[in-house]
Parts: structure tokens; sequence; C-alpha cells
């Protein structure tokens, strides 16, 4: 009974789906999220292995993100919280084309609800390129009455190596660094078409 007692103890300490694993202080600031809940990848693919359908993982990337770099099979959703702007205009801040605001993501976050028949109760796990765009996408959920959104802060690509022959590339940390899943093949049934909440019916 003492043998039970103390295993059961080390799983709820060691669980993510039951504790927040990541204290805020080692996330850096500017990925901190109004909700303040932090996972890993592992503990981020822990707690998808553990829970199934009582969590969802979401994708916040943009579509021509995921069919050029890759997805984890894992994600309930691809819900970008920004689109390749249509123009194609440039940033010179970053040296890269810019995005625009998905001003339905919200919406589209309900329709997904709807699909799933889950509601706002339901834990949720945000993940992007490399874990900018979480607070911001986190704050509208929040906004909009979710009650427990976890970021996934180290993103699908990780961060920029600062030194190295690898200077610049984002090899450091993150869910495809890890050697979680990921695939260039996407599951149809998440893509975005599906959650588009301005569109009446899913289209190929």
């Amino acid at each position: 009974m003492k043998n039970l007692l103390i295993l059961g103890l080390i799983s709820l300490i060691l669980s993510p789906s039951l504790a927040q694993a990541i204290d805020e202080k080692n996330v850096r600031k500017k990925l901190h999220t109004v909700f303040g809940l932090y996972l890993t990848p592992f503990e981020a693919y822990n707690m998808k292995q553990q829970k199934g359908d009582k969590v969802l993982l979401v994708d916040v990337r943009a579509r021509t993100e995921i069919k050029y770099v890759g997805a984890t099979p894992l994600i309930d959703a691809n819900i970008p919280s920004r689109f390749i702007n249509p123009e194609y205009k440039w940033s010179d801040k970053s040296a890269t084309y810019r995005t625009t605001k998905n001003d339905h993501f919200v919406q589209d976050f309900e329709k997904l609800l709807t699909l799933k028949n889950m509601n706002k109760e339901t834990p949720v796990i945000l993940i992007c390129q490399s874990g900018s765009r979480v607070p911001r996408a986190a704050k509208a959920l929040h906004e909009a009455g979710f009650k427990t959104v976890y970021s996934q802060y180290q993103g699908f690509e990780g961060i920029k190596a600062k030194t190295g022959i690898n200077k610049g590339q984002r090899v450091v940390n993150g869910w495809k660094n890890a050697g979680l899943p990921w695939s260039y093949k996407l599951n149809k049934k998440s893509m975005y078409w599906n959650f588009d909440s301005t569109k009446t019916q899913v289209t190929d």
C-alpha cells in the first residue's frame, strides 16, 4: 500500500497533464501568455498522448508554413493566427514577407469546438513556429472566455542559433529538433478549411 501511494505521488509530480511543469521565470518574457501555462515539446506530446481527445492541440502557423515545413500528425487543427499577406508586402525588420492578422481567429476556434462537440472548458495547447505568436493568440482566446490554454513555448521549429555554422537557423529547441513525430504529409481533416468560419461548407 505504501509503495502504491509513493508511485501515485510520483505520477502526480511528473505528469504534465496534471500540473504546470515549467515555471514562467524560465520562459523568455516575450513568450509569456495571459494564462501563464507553458509546456516543452515533450510535455505537450505527453499531454496529448495521455489525454487524447480531451485536449486540443492546435497549430496556429500559416498554411504555407505547414506545407513547406511540415507539422505533427497529432494536431487536431491548423487555425492560423496570421496569414501570409496576399500582396506579399515586405518587412525590412524581419527581412521576409509580412503577415496579416486573422480577424476571425476566435470564430474559427469556436467552429472547431462545435465540430468536436467541445466547449471553452476544454484544455487547448497552442503551437506556432517559435512560440512568439502564441501570446497574442492566447490573449484572444482568453478574452473570448477560454479557460485553459497552454503554450508549447519552444514552437515547432525552435529558435535561431546565435553562433556557429548554423547561425540564423532554427536548430535550437522546438518540436522538430526534439525528434518528436512530424511529417510533410498532412492530415486533411485537420486542415484549415474545415474550421474557416467564413465558409459555410467544406470544399476540396
